[in-house]
């Protein structure tokens, strides 16, 4: 460039671009015609380069030298004083940041407006219209103001947009929207000023005003961007935690869309496209997509939200299942699997697996999380990363195998429904392949997550009877409760209708043949007791002269070889009057068995401490009625021969052992009929008065008049059972293989779970004819190292010394 030529003509480009002069204001300004002469002269010398560097250059300096006006209005008040911005007593802190983020946009505004002529001056002198030399100059504005960045600039942004948000939704706010302070005034709950002064119109239009500066000049979304999404943010987060607190038996996304659809795109256009500008800042497909983003961020929300809360929705499960519907939604719109699987689990850990939950309240809790998380995930895959610690602490509780087959056949539970549909156990074998393939069409492939083992697609594909059943990964164990449940009713509840018992017997199959067979020994019994009373023939007939019977005698005649074992091992002996009518019936058996078959060598073995009697106690002007046991019978009997007896004296007599006999006195202690007069000493009492009330113990019904009817059963510390338990049986037969276990370590002195399982396998259960598996065995050991005759350390088991 010849400097020659720029001299000459340094004058006329001053004249045409005033910033370049020294004295600016004072400097002359060209009109349009003068410009285009000067503009000729600069192409013709090819000027238009150094022209442009001069100009921008100055423009620089002198942004440089003013932009820290900008960030003046962002200091504290004891940095920099402002007295026109001052907050007086009628402002709040808010809008006092309000106020002083619109002067400074203003400022900032009218500074970018001074150069815009000399801009477009200098825009003229390019003939490529792809040079924008405005969308220049905003950028340097930019890039300038973020390079002067104060540390907590944020907060007055946050304040002008906080305050621009409650103006604009106080519409929506619940209550009144006056608010009365404590002088008694009304306040706006959009501005807080005093009603009669209200600000909210002047915010909204300043508000406006100041968004179509920041997108004139191109900073809203450098500037401000983070703020307005947060605060969204923070009001979708508000939203969605107002409308579900505590509430989810109601739908809400819907009704959350809504919302977003109607408040948040108005306030998001409100600020995007605002009324002063004639171009939108935002297009409709760009709107389009920040909304969809603002819908995943009230995904995101309600999914935390419901995951924190998941366990009470568990719980109050099926009245909760809108929310689990609206839950399985949103989870399916968000990554949160890993966030929810890990929550769920700590609930449980701090608030369900621990000794101070009663186990059929924990078995409660699973089922309902079955249905739960099925919905939330059909594939399974969630439910089986959850339910694993809680089928891990079920397996750890000795009457879990009773509750479970308890919550199974109690009438009207859904589980029950579900056990006589036939939605029960069933083995992965006895679905037919071709079965399997009937609704192809709606196959869906395992989610990546999903363990890919057999036995993994065998849980997540079974209903919630199987789910309960497999926690020990066998049947045999519930099979063998369910028998010792289904012994102990028929034995001390003569049960009337057994037509429910025989619908659970399709749960088992081949399983439960001995329970088939139980209850045809019931069915026959019946129909025996029936006819040895109604034959003519018979001793125990009332048409028979030498029927002398003072009660009737009912008998369950059990095939012992299908029926569990009993838990007592003694035969108490009962009054001999009774003994009198329990062999009349035997001599009326024996004759109808000779009669009927020709057989004279059947006969009964009785067990007196099995089955119920039915006696009234006469009390001077009152009757009793009871129902209990041959036992209780039995002692309350023996206290009408003499008013007094010890522990030891009875328990001769009933040939019961004492901590037995004292256990059952303590039912008649409680019924106020006996009185320990001193130590293992009792008298009988007739006018005494009951100690306990069975009141408040779930639905049984309160001991209210001493001429009441009291049935054995109803007080839960004589509900005993009359026969061994599945797991006491499993416990006894598995004691066949302590020998075995003693001298493997004697010899060997420490060996892991599995070895001695394979030892086991190879050399004593051959000879025993009782199987045992490897969670059954560890379960076994584990009691012993409880009683300290193992111990287990380094994972393997070795004898205590």
């Amino acid at each position: 460039m010849d400097t020659s030529i720029t001299k000459s003509y340094w004058n006329d480009i001053v004249l045409a671009f005033p910033i370049l002069s020294k004295n600016e204001k004072n400097s002359e300004k060209c009109d349009d015609e003068q410009f285009l002469a000067i503009k000729k002269i600069i192409v013709d010398n090819k000027l238009i380069s150094f022209v442009h560097g001069m100009v921008t250059h100055k423009i620089k300096q002198d942004l440089m030298s003013k932009i820290n006006d900008f960030w003046l209005y962002f200091m504290p008040y004891d940095v920099v004083e402002l007295s026109y911005l001052l907050p007086s007593d009628d402002v709040s802190g808010d809008f006092s940041g309000f106020e002083k983020f619109k002067c400074a946009v203003d400022e900032l505004f009218n500074l970018a407006q001074s150069y815009v002529e000399t801009i477009n001056r200098l825009q003229m002198l390019f003939e490529n219209k792809k040079i924008n030399l405005l969308k220049n100059l905003n950028a340097q504005i930019c890039a300038l103001l973020h390079s002067t960045l104060p540390s907590d600039y944020n907060k007055i942004i946050y304040q002008f947009y906080r305050v621009a948000l409650r103006v604009f939704t106080k519409e929506d706010m619940v209550g009144d929207k006056k608010n009365t302070s404590k002088d008694g005034t009304f306040h706006c709950i959009g501005c807080s000023a005093e009603v009669i002064s209200c600000k909210c119109d002047y915010i909204l239009e300043s508000f406006h005003l100041t968004n179509w500066q920041l997108i004139t000049i191109g900073i809203l979304e450098p500037l401000a961007g983070d703020v307005i999404m947060d605060l969204i943010h923070q009001t979708i987060e508000s939203e969605v935690q107002d409308t579900t607190k505590d509430n989810f038996g109601e739908h809400h996304i819907s009704d959350l869309e809504n919302w977003i659809d109607k408040n948040v795109y108005n306030w998001v256009k409100y600020i995007y496209i605002p009324k002063h500008s004639k171009i939108t800042h935002i297009a409709d497909i760009n709107l389009a997509i920040f909304m969809r983003k603002l819908k995943h961020l009230l995904y995101e929300s309600y999914t935390r939200t419901r995951i924190d809360q998941l366990f009470n929705i568990i719980i109050e499960y099926p009245d909760s299942e809108p929310a689990v519907i609206d839950l399985s939604f949103t989870l399916h719109k968000t990554d949160f699997k890993s966030e929810l699987c890990k929550k769920l689990q700590n609930a449980l850990h701090s608030r369900l697996l621990h000794p101070a939950v009663n186990t059929i309240d924990i078995i409660t809790a699973y089922t309902a999380a079955i249905k739960v998380l099925r919905k939330i995930d059909p594939c399974g895959a969630l439910l089986q990363e959850v339910t694993q610690p809680i089928r891990a602490y079920l397996r750890s509780r000795k009457d879990t195998v009773r509750c479970v087959m308890t919550t199974l056949t109690e009438e009207g539970h859904y589980l029950t429904d579900e056990l006589v549909r036939n939605e029960n156990v069933l083995d992965e074998d006895d679905v037919c392949e071709e079965e399997s393939m009937v609704e192809w069409a709606k196959w869906m492939p395992d989610p990546v997550d999903a363990n890919p083992s057999k036995s993994s697609k065998r849980f997540r594909n079974s209903d919630t009877v199987s789910m309960l059943v497999d926690i020990y990964g066998t049947r045999e164990l519930f099979v063998n409760e369910y028998r010792a449940l289904l012994a102990d009713r028929l034995l001390t509840q003569f049960m009337d209708n057994i037509g429910d018992e025989i619908r659970y017997l399709e749960f088992g199959d081949s399983l439960l043949h001995s329970c088939s067979v139980m209850l045809k020994d019931v069915y026959d019994s019946k129909r025996i007791n029936h006819h040895l009373y109604s034959d003519p023939t018979s001793n125990l007939s009332s048409n028979n002269l030498n029927n002398k019977l003072e009660f009737p005698v009912k008998a369950i005649i059990v095939s012992n070889q299908f029926w569990p074992n009993f838990k007592d091992n003694f035969n108490v002996e009962l009054p001999s009057v009774i003994q009198e009518h329990l062999d009349n019936y035997t001599k009326a058996f024996e004759s109808f068995k000779v009669s009927t078959f020709g057989n004279g060598n059947r006969t009964l073995n009785w067990k007196p401490n099995l089955g119920i009697i039915n006696i009234d106690l006469v009390l001077k002007d009152k009757t009793l009625n009871f129902t209990v046991s041959p036992i209780h019978a039995t002692i309350i009997w023996h206290f009408q021969e003499q008013e007094e007896w010890t522990i030891n004296d009875l328990s001769i007599k009933m040939r019961v052992p004492a901590t037995t006999l004292r256990r059952r006195i303590g039912f008649w202690q409680n019924q106020g009929l006996l009185r320990e007069k001193s130590f293992d000493t009792f008298i009988f009492v007739e006018d005494g008065i009951p100690t306990t009330s069975i009141s408040g113990k779930g639905n049984r019904t309160s001991f209210v008049g001493r001429n009441s009817e009291f049935v054995y059963g109803d007080d839960d510390d004589e509900m005993e059972s009359a026969v061994a338990s599945a797991q006491d049986q499993r416990e006894e037969e598995l004691q066949v293989f302590w020998s075995y276990i003693v001298g493997m370590l004697t010899n060997l002195d420490s060996l892991p779970l599995d070895r001695i399982h394979q030892m086991l396998k190879m050399f004593a259960t051959q000879g025993t004819g009782v199987d045992c598996s490897l969670t059954q065995l560890r379960l076994f050991l584990d009691e012993k190292v409880k009683q300290h005759l193992l111990i287990f350390t380094g994972g393997r088991y070795k004898l205590s010394k």
